[in-house]
């Protein structure tokens, strides 16, 4: 380990106790999706209690911060995000969340902290900064519409030639790192088909009317059977029914009938394909039967692809650093993240950071009794904080191919 990270861990662990105890007053107070105003409160008033210039508001709750350096050169940004999910949390720990029905359930919070930590020790040893980095908060990572698209919009990121950012992976052990270049996640899209006759009709005389539910089985079907036949089976591809909603009485045929799900897919091309295919085989069905049938897609985001040189950038700073058993090649993941708006835009790195320890912090994400090795959090500080100000330093893009710089590049401010 180099002087400079060597320095860095040392002043995040002088941060630890102050960093685990604003994650865990997170944890306690989740909000969702647009509405994380204390939690913004909470955050920005640890940033400027630190000395720290006060953030700049965007995209509603959410809000950013610049470091810059005394030598000039490009912006690069550094995500978090900050919303919980509507789930009710079930550990028995102090920390747990005082929210009926809300937890902290994916590692926001602790991502959260990460940023609130490398703002600090980033503005500490400003000096060694390159040019700037921009740290920012995001709001409404679980929802759609999400957080990133608006983001973009009001064009925080209009100058930044980077962006990194993390995510807490139950799979992997505290203290270990995982990424892969190219796709990284899936693309996300929701769905809902309806099904409508003109009216009712008798169990008991089905052939009367239009038997909604039997044609909604239909189309179910159908759609089930694309993945493999329609899709070229090298190409991940899942669609899921996770909702179906039709009738009150048992013996009425209901005149409307509704499910709906998610499709995911690792490629746009097919992503488009298989939206097309869910229309038609919907449309098709429901005039073949004479009924309404229609599909509506609702949010998603693409996949996120992770910027190839970057990827080796960061992989080689955790072989060379931490170790080469610190680093592992992650498997391509069908979920979703909203960082992929980022990475359509501007080079990107998406990197999951391990915080299983023990079987009380190994449940997956998004379960009741989600909970991490809090322990990572000045170790993954201290390492991003590192990665932020040698891309600046090395000018990781442009640099081809990418070459180490040696060269000191701290002292404190």
């Amino acid at each position: 380990m180099d002087d400079l990270l060597k320095l860095l861990h040392s002043e995040s662990h002088a941060l630890e106790e102050e960093l685990v105890g604003l994650r865990r007053r997170l944890h306690q107070h989740p909000e969702t999706g647009w509405s994380e105003f204390q939690t913004a409160k909470t955050l920005q008033k640890h940033i400027t209690d630190a000395g720290l210039p006060t953030p700049l508001g965007m995209a509603g709750t959410g809000f950013y911060l610049d470091i810059t350096g005394k030598e000039e050169g490009p912006m690069i940004a550094y995500r978090a995000d900050m919303d919980g999910l509507p789930i009710q949390d079930r550990k028995e720990v102090p920390y747990a969340s005082t929210r009926t029905g809300y937890g902290h359930l994916c590692g926001h919070d602790v991502h959260s902290t990460v940023a609130t930590g490398v703002a600090r020790l980033l503005h500490r040893y400003r000096s060694a900064l390159k040019g700037t980095v921009r740290v920012f908060w995001q709001p409404a990572e679980e929802v759609t519409p999400s957080g990133a698209p608006r983001i973009l919009k009001e064009g925080v990121l209009d100058k930044t030639e980077a962006i990194y950012g993390i995510h807490c992976d139950p799979t992997v052990p505290s203290g270990s790192f995982s990424a892969r270049s190219g796709p990284e996640t899936g693309s996300f899209d929701t769905f809902e088909v309806t099904v409508e006759a003109p009216s009712t009709s008798h169990s008991a005389r089905p052939y009367e009317g239009r038997d909604t539910v039997w044609i909604a089985h239909q189309i179910i079907q159908h759609l089930y059977q694309m993945i493999g036949r329609v899709t070229d089976v090298r190409k991940p591809g899942v669609l899921s029914i996770c909702s179906i909603h039709g009738g009150d009485a048992l013996n009425v045929i209901p005149h409307h009938v509704s499910f709906g799900g998610t499709l995911r897919t690792m490629d746009e091309q097919l992503r488009q394909k298989l939206r097309e295919y869910v229309r038609d085989i919907t449309e098709s069905i429901g005039r073949m039967n004479g009924v309404e049938a229609e599909v509506r897609f609702g949010g998603g985001a693409p996949s996120v692809i992770n910027n190839d040189q970057l990827y080796r950038f960061v992989r080689g700073i955790i072989s060379a650093q931490l170790g080469d058993g610190r680093f592992e090649e992650r498997e391509q993941s069908i979920g979703a993240e909203d960082f992929a708006y980022y990475t359509q835009r501007i080079p990107g790195l998406f990197m999951r950071v391990g915080t299983a320890h023990n079987p009380q912090t190994s449940y997956p994400l998004h379960h009741s009794c989600f909970d991490v090795d809090e322990r990572i959090i000045p170790s993954v500080t201290a390492l991003m904080t590192y990665t932020l100000i040698r891309h600046l330093g090395d000018r990781v893009l442009h640099a081809r191919p990418y070459v180490s710089s040696a060269e000191p590049l701290l002292s404190e401010q």
